[in-house]
């Protein structure tokens, strides 16, 4: 079972990796783009694992036949990959910092892995103590998924209307890994929903560290991470197996291939693709999704028509045409499986215009705003939002006008995110 375990998570994340290898511009291969490509394919290869797995649920049902399939992709790209590696090697490593500059980056890396180490230990010991993770796992994803692994050609009654409490409509990315992680393992096993809660909590440290790495600096790159790793919510709320960690990678895979594609849009609309499958697989995972993906569309088109139209209507080309796929599915999944939501079906058109336009309420969402920001982390220091606004007016902002334009790309898409909410 352990074994079966371990293979789903190497398949995934190797068939992400690989994947994103035969994507990856020339123009920004190098050898530090190694932990991006692994990061960025843990999360985005289990991503396709779910699409993957729905799609033969469709067809076969939830069946064990679905692993051959995945074995056979992994092989087809480990064989396109290393053809392709023969054609275009990446560029070897550039010599490493000398001096102080060394000295620091080494400091950091040992705090990095000491604050790491201290996540994993306190990850594994809050599983020992809630193996079964928090009320939204036991009453949707890990519900859902134990109805698709026993449900056999019944599994599409998951999505029954007759327990609108555990929001069917919701899409079922977290659901079908867990189900997928069961397939490989052989059977139910409370690790598999830990292995996916911890795939993604990780990923997205991975991430976060290795994205900033190229980007700006390997020593922000490390600090970013610290700064994640030593935020004990973030970490608590990756144990509860909720869908939230996952859509937060999502989240930050999509800006992550925005800010690549500011880099190398001259080269490449590779990385704006990436982007919308990103923010395509933040609406297969959570209904949050849809309206993030709107927000980042909003955001591209506001931040960059007035600055130059052409090469904004290529970039938001090229992120729709990356979305489109997981939209096509997304919708198929609403129509056709979903039943309406439960906390948008009982309100009436009265109701909302009367919510809409009551200022009490307005009052109080930005009364929780600011008190959700001035705690945020639960570290018992303060807001993680302090030290990194500190750290922003200690270092300021990049000066490139690309830069300028994709950060106003961001600022409008999160303002828009919270307004909706």
């Amino acid at each position: 079972m352990m074994l079966g375990l371990a293979l789903s998570l190497v398949v995934s994340a190797a068939l992400g990796a690989l994947l994103l290898r035969l994507l990856w511009p020339r123009a920004a291969a190098s050898a530090m783009t190694g932990p991006l490509l692994l990061a960025l394919g843990a999360g985005l290869g289990a991503g396709l694992g779910s699409v993957l797995l729905f799609l033969w649920m469709l067809a076969f049902g939830p069946t064990r036949g679905f692993i051959g399939v995945e074995v056979v992709l992994l092989g087809a790209a480990v064989l396109a990959a290393v053809r392709r590696r023969r054609q275009d090697p990446i560029a070897p490593p550039a010599a490493p910092a000398q001096g102080r500059r060394s000295r620091l980056r080494l400091l950091l890396g040992l705090a990095f892995l000491v604050a790491l180490a201290a996540a994993l230990v306190a990850f594994a010991s809050i599983l020992r103590q809630h193996p079964h993770g928090g009320w939204d796992a036991w009453m949707n994803w890990d519900l859902r998924a134990r109805m698709f692994f026993r449900g056999g050609d019944e599994w599409r009654r998951a999505f029954s209307a007759t327990f609108p409490w555990s929001h069917p409509d919701y899409p079922p990315l977290v659901a079908s890994l867990v189900t997928r992680a069961w397939l490989y393992a052989g059977g139910e096993t409370l690790l598999g929903p830990a292995l996916v809660a911890a795939t993604f909590t990780f990923a997205t440290v991975a991430l976060l560290v290795s994205a900033l790495a190229v980007l700006r600096s390997a020593s922000q790159g490390l600090l970013a991470g610290l700064v994640l790793l030593a935020t004990p919510f973030f970490i608590r709320h990756g144990t509860t197996f909720y869908a939230d960690v996952p859509l937060a990678f999502f989240f930050l895979a999509a800006f992550v291939c925005l800010a690549l594609d500011e880099r190398y849009n001259a080269e490449t609309s590779r990385f704006a693709v990436l982007a919308g499958a990103s923010a395509g697989l933040a609406m297969w995972t959570k209904n949050e999704g849809l309206l993030f993906t709107l927000s980042v569309g909003a955001g591209l088109l506001l931040a960059g028509w007035r600055v130059d139209r052409v090469a904004a209507r290529r970039r938001l080309l090229a992120f729709g045409a990356g979305l489109l796929p997981f939209l096509a599915l997304v919708v198929t999944f609403k129509l056709a499986f979903a039943p309406p939501n439960d906390l948008l079906s009982t309100l009436g058109v009265h109701r909302t215009l009367g919510r809409i336009t009551s200022p009490d309420r307005y009052l109080l969402v930005v009364r929780a705003y600011i008190e959700h920001l001035t705690s945020f982390g639960a570290n018992g220091f303060g807001s993680a939002v302090w030290v990194l606004t500190a750290y922003f007016l200690a270092l300021g902002a990049a000066s490139a006008g690309a830069w300028r334009r994709w950060v106003a790309a961001g600022v409008i898409a999160l303002a828009i995110l919270f307004a909706g909410h």
